[in-house]
């Protein structure tokens, strides 16, 4: 098994070698690393994107990787530094759920922590308004998939978080709420530790539903902004921007 900053050097390796920079997805990746793909590897672009080293963009529904060229120079250093010891490893790589297709990643909140839990969200190939989300956890083997449901099923939790937030968002004075209004409005939705109501939020606010107004405590306010659910392409979905 290769450490992590050997693999670190290895995806910067395939990035900048010999002087030429190349645009590489996913699977180029995983092909390239062959059966050596490896929960090290996971873990090695991840900490590259984290100190924005490389970057993802998004072609075609595939997510890519850049060099940032602001930061060619520590790259480079990288690529000539002595291996040191590594931080410890977290959640090894785990393969989108059947029929969905991967739509954006989020931390557990709009500050980033090292170590924070990693939520990646994905689309049902079939019907854009159904929802899964990957828990990716420290420690390691705690990720689980959680599976939210489609909009267009109003028994699911996606849906009837969406009627708990409207529901909230109408019962205060001035139309503003938190993740803990949701929970004390449906608590079976929201779930254990209130997961589902927090990836419910992270979606509505990915598709334009609601917006981010402030904060109270610790926790973020936020309100309607007056778009709601309705039938979409996958095209649309993938459009949408914070």
């Amino acid at each position: 098994m290769k450490s992590v900053e050997e693999w670190r050097k290895w995806t910067l390796r395939q990035l900048i070698g010999n002087g030429i920079h190349n645009v590489l997805s996913e699977n180029q990746i995983r092909l390239e690393s062959g059966r050596h793909y490896e929960m090290n590897l996971e873990y090695a672009i991840r900490s590259l994107m984290d100190r924005g080293i490389i970057m993802s963009l998004e072609s075609n529904h595939e997510r890519r990787y850049v060099v940032n060229f602001d930061k060619l120079d520590l790259a480079q250093q990288m690529l000539n530094s002595v291996t040191v010891q590594e931080p410890e490893i977290i959640q090894p790589y785990m393969a989108e759920p059947d029929g969905y297709v991967y739509w954006f990643d989020n931390t557990e909140n709009d500050r980033n922590f090292k170590g924070q839990n990693i939520y990646r969200f994905y689309v049902k190939k079939t019907d854009s308004l159904n929802f899964a989300v990957q828990l990716l956890a420290k420690p390691i083997g705690n990720a689980k998939t959680i599976m939210m449901g489609s909009l267009n099923d109003s028994d699911s939790y996606i849906s009837r978080l969406w009627i708990a937030t409207a529901n909230v968002s109408a019962e205060s004075i001035d139309g503003s709420f938190i993740l803990q209004n949701l929970q004390d409005k449906d608590r079976i939705a929201c779930g254990n530790n209130r997961q589902r109501g927090k990836i419910a939020l992270d979606i509505f606010r990915k598709l334009g539903y609601i917006q981010k107004v402030g904060s109270k405590g610790n926790s973020t306010k936020f309100k309607l902004t007056g778009t709601r659910p309705f039938t979409v392409t996958l095209d649309e979905i993938f459009t949408q921007t914070r």
